[in-house]
């Protein structure tokens, strides 16, 4: 079963800039890099507290990266689940009938690796891996939420509940009036929530997967699913307080960086 959510990898054109940006607006730094020759690729992990982000620049414009870039631009590329036993991981997603890329592990940058087909996934791109590259970090960021675009957030629930055989942690509930406010998820309306792993944040705190579906056409979150198609829209990290930071929204639980500030990523900060 997924264990934790270990990274978020990011695709940009630029590696040096963007580790500059991630320490100037978040304070993280690279722990570890490599260039990733069967892949085309130089890869960086930028870890917090207990999530990381692997930047991915591409040394080829035909490398799975570099089309990528080409067709959507810098972003988020993908969300990596730990496991402790990826081939037996890899034949109980067979049993479900779950679409993956390859059907077998092969060796990644941080440990054997396989990736979920997005048809499989709401839109994301998910890897399994089991992890042999561990780095460590001395900050007090820590993940709190992965927000996915759904044009129907209980379809994009149900199918991470099927396929990934994870747990309703919220209930699936449609939330109330109330909660469709503003603040709700940083400026946008949560529909579903979905707990990612039984412990996704090592013992302090659940990382929790989100599907939100924007409330009408003129949303950044409706825009976002126009030009991109669904997907991981944002993230949440957990701070233990809210220095001041560049953003385009504020409440008063909150700062939200805009992508175009951070590479195409989209992260609201919040206070523990």
């Amino acid at each position: 079963m997924f264990q934790r959510i270990d990274h978020v990898g990011v695709a940009v054109r630029n590696l040096e800039e963007a580790a500059r940006k991630f320490q100037e607006l978040l304070g993280l730094t690279i722990a570890d890099r490599e260039e990733v020759e069967d892949q085309q690729l130089i890869a960086a992990l930028i870890p917090t507290k207990d999530v990381r982000f692997e930047l991915m620049q591409p040394t080829s414009p035909d490398s799975v990266i570099g089309r990528f870039l080409e067709r959507r631009g810098e972003g988020i590329h993908h969300v990596c689940f730990e496991v402790d036993d990826i081939e037996a991981e890899i034949e109980a997603l067979k049993g479900r009938d779950v679409q993956l890329i390859q059907g077998a592990p092969r060796e990644g940058f941080v440990g054997l690796v396989e990736f979920i087909h997005p048809r499989a996934a709401a839109g994301v791109l998910v890897e399994i891996a089991q992890i042999s590259r561990r780095t460590s970090a001395s900050t007090g960021l820590r993940l709190g939420a992965v927000t996915i675009a759904a044009r129907d957030a209980g379809v994009a629930a149900d199918v991470w509940r099927r396929n990934f055989a994870m747990s309703d942690g919220l209930g699936l509930s449609t939330p109330s009036e109330a909660d469709r406010g503003p603040s709700a998820n940083r400026g946008e309306p949560i529909a579903y929530s979905l707990i990612a792993s039984l412990d996704a944040t090592n013992g302090e705190g659940r990382a929790v997967v989100e599907f939100a579906q924007p409330a009408d056409s003129e949303t950044p979150l409706a825009q976002f699913i126009e030009a991109r198609g669904e997907g991981v829209y944002s993230l949440t990290l957990k701070t233990p307080s809210l220095a001041s930071a560049p953003h385009v929204a504020r409440t008063p639980d909150s700062v939200v960086i805009a992508p175009d500030l951070l590479h195409g990523v989209r992260i609201a900060l919040e206070q523990w």
